[in-house]
């Protein structure tokens, strides 16, 4: 069964809001976690049992899973800058990016239960989230220009 078919069972299966919150959970930390959480591993456990499928193992849950799920774009690998807290000029904007661009990754929140940090970080990134995300913060700073 290719990755596709896949991932459009896996929605069949448990509809398109779990099946956001499963991929997003995937790429929103920063370097990516060692493992699947253990709901994570439940649906797929559960998802493979049911379509029987051979269970997909951590690393090719990467490879099924390499695609934003609000756009449908392939996800891209960039190198990123670590920085301190988000940098979202307003809180607005910031509850707008999870719900319109959440797989931007134009720069990598620090993890602050981790005392050590390397300066960058490899970062997955959906191309359309970033041309939303880019289309908005033009939209605040017009916006805020017109106010001054």
């Amino acid at each position: 069964m290719d990755r596709k078919t896949i991932r459009e069972k896996f929605v069949e299966m448990y509809g398109q809001e779990q099946y956001n919150r499963f991929v997003l959970t995937l790429y929103d930390s920063f370097p990516l976690r060692d493992k699947l959480f253990y709901w994570q591993e439940q649906m797929l456990n559960d998802f493979c049992e049911e379509i029987n499928l051979e269970m997909i193992d951590y690393e090719n849950t990467y490879s099924v899973f390499n695609q934003c799920p609000l756009h449908g774009d392939e996800l891209n690998m960039e190198i990123v800058p670590i920085v301190d807290g988000n940098t979202y000029p307003d809180l607005g904007l910031y509850q707008t990016s999870s719900n319109l661009f959440p797989l931007s990754n134009v720069n990598a929140p620090r993890d602050l239960e981790r005392f050590s940090y390397p300066e960058e970080v490899e970062v997955y990134y959906c191309e359309e989230c970033r041309k939303v995300r880019l289309a908005l913060l033009a939209e605040l700073v017009l916006k805020n220009n017109y106010r001054h």
